[in-house]
């Protein structure tokens, strides 16, 4: 209805505008990523195998963001910028001044390495070990359940394209504000990375086979859980209604399972979603 309703009032021309107006990014890494994921309790949402996890340190690359329909490119981001989205937000990722006041359908942003990001929100040494690294997302937090925690410090090199975003209650990409701003949220989900199914909208949270890990690895159960031990879990070790790849290729360990749950990781205004794009 939208897209209807402005092919009337531009009346087929290719550009609507009057007058321009001003958008602002902003990342923000929600309750689960800034305090913590619970264990489920009731109809709650949580890990039903009882763990929490708390992050310490939740740590993106952010580029490329880009402003634009199928023929015209209103604005693109230059600087890829590193945030830990563990401290409070939103954060302003980027802003644009003066675009065309009118429908812009397609956002896109990455989360991908980028050799010369610089800080956003996060420390020097984060993104100093982001850059020698090859990072473009990292994980550090721990796992408590009962009596037992277990660490974690994963470091992920995935370069993932996030295109199409669109939001479920204001449609696809942005409408520029005349003489006005419109903030627009990239919104990042640290709950993706324990789901047990890759494409199930039904997908639990879990963190039992990852615990498990630390006991199959070379030097013994230290309390620390590296991607390392997770590449030692076959998943067909694990019971047959979890951790399904839905025939995603090249997933055949939690390590590689995990991996392509980054990929899921970033989102648009809270719930949306994108199209994310291997490269």
């Amino acid at each position: 209805m939208k897209n209807w309703m402005l092919g009337l009032s531009c009346l087929g021309l290719v550009a609507c505008s009057d007058g321009t107006g001003n958008v602002t990014f902003t990342t923000y890494g929600e309750d689960y990523i800034e305090k913590e994921i619970p264990a489920a309790v009731g109809e709650e949402a949580g890990f039903v195998d009882g763990w929490t996890v708390r992050f310490s340190k939740f740590v993106v690359v952010l580029s490329e963001v880009k402003v634009k329909t199928q023929d015209d490119v209103a604005a693109q981001q230059t600087q890829a910028r590193v945030f830990d989205v563990h401290k409070p937000g939103p954060v302003v990722v980027e802003s644009f001044k003066d675009l065309d006041a009118r429908e812009w359908d397609d956002i896109s942003y990455a989360i991908a390495p980028v050799a010369s990001a610089v800080a956003g929100n996060a420390d020097a040494q984060d993104v100093e070990r982001m850059k020698t690294e090859g990072l473009s997302l990292l994980v550090v937090g721990t796992a408590t359940k009962g009596g037992v925690t277990k660490q974690f410090d994963w470091g992920f090199k995935t370069n993932t394209l996030y295109e199409r975003c669109e939001s479920p209650e204001l449609g696809a990409g942005v409408t520029v504000p005349k003489d006005g701003e419109e903030t627009v949220q990239l919104t990042i989900h640290g709950d993706h990375l324990f789901f047990d199914d890759l494409q199930s909208p039904d997908a639990k949270m879990r963190f039992d086979a990852m615990a498990a890990a630390d006991r199959l690895g070379i030097a013994g159960p230290d309390g620390v859980v590296t991607l390392e031990e997770l590449a030692t879990v076959d998943l067909t070790e694990l019971p047959a209604e979890q951790y399904g790849t839905g025939g995603a290729g090249n997933v055949r360990n939690l390590r590689d399972f995990v991996t392509a749950l980054v990929r899921t990781a970033g989102h648009f205004r809270g719930e949306g979603e994108c199209s994310p794009k291997a490269r």
